[in-house]
């Protein structure tokens, strides 16, 4: 028996009509995409990097988390942590982010899409896991230029 996410009845007294647009309403907390666009694991995944980053180690308790965007990067998630400061500066925003289940190296934006695929691992650490340690796998495609790329 399987809970629906949204309305939390059995999902098979759900039509796949009434199923699919529950699924697609819910947001991830870590990535802020659908639900519709993760597996299962990868959500799973996703759901105990969000509360593992929520858990502040200096005061001993949960955090609230909120979105964020450094930079030109995707948006993500920071917990707050509050400071023994004067307001404004009382508050800092730590981003939150998923760690190789092998090196405890922190996952780049593909990785943490493919966690699902990769095992919840780095690209490196699966490399060498299947045995791909090879040189040519750090080779790039050669692309053939055309005349007018060349002239230019």
């Amino acid at each position: 028996m399987t809970l629906c996410k949204v309305c939390h009845v059995d999902s098979k007294k759900h039509s796949k009509k009434m199923l699919a647009l529950h699924q697609k309403k819910q947001i991830c907390a870590f990535c802020q995409k659908s639900g519709g666009e993760h597996s299962e694991k990868l959500w799973e995944m996703h759901k105990l990097a969000a509360e593992k980053g929520r858990y502040c180690p200096d005061h001993h308790k949960e955090e609230k988390l909120y979105p964020i965007t450094v930079g030109f990067a995707r948006a993500g998630i920071a917990r707050v942590c509050s400071l023994n400061a004067d307001p404004p500066y009382d508050k800092e925003l730590v981003p939150i982010h998923m760690s190789c289940m092998e090196c405890d190296l922190y996952l780049g934006s593909t990785e943490e899409d493919y966690a699902d695929i990769l095992d919840g691992m780095c690209l490196k650490c699966f490399r060498e896991m299947t045995g791909q340690i090879h040189p040519w796998c750090d080779i790039l495609p050669a692309k053939k230029a055309t005349k007018k790329e060349v002239n230019d």
